[in-house]
């Protein structure tokens, strides 16, 4: 699968391995918001549902976790993401240790 358009795409397909930790009210309809999208994009990853905020672990192209990360951002209606946190960690790094994963 080619992810490259042009200047803008370049890189698109290089894979990588991000953490994306969500804060708002968030909730069950999130996690299964997020699952559902990891799985369309084919990315494998994780998410941990905590106190405050929602973790997920990701790893696939860049460009489609950069369009998961700004999916998940805009979220199911009945959520409100008030921030996000993206970093990106070294591919095959990320923890196992999370209740709910996605593999596309």
């Amino acid at each position: 699968m080619d992810y490259s358009s042009g200047q803008f795409g370049e890189g698109g397909a290089d894979l990588q391995a991000a953490r994306i930790r969500f804060t708002g009210t968030l909730g069950p309809a999130f996690v299964q918001f997020a699952l559902a999208r990891g799985r369309r994009l084919s990315l494998r990853g994780s998410i941990r549902d905590e106190d405050d905020a929602v973790v997920i672990e990701v790893e696939g192209p860049v460009a489609l976790i950069d369009a998961f990360e700004i999916t998940c951002s805009l979220g199911p209606i009945d959520s409100c993401i008030q921030s996000w946190t993206r970093t990106d960690v070294e591919s095959g790094a990320l923890s196992r240790e999370a209740n709910l994963r996605f593999e596309g």
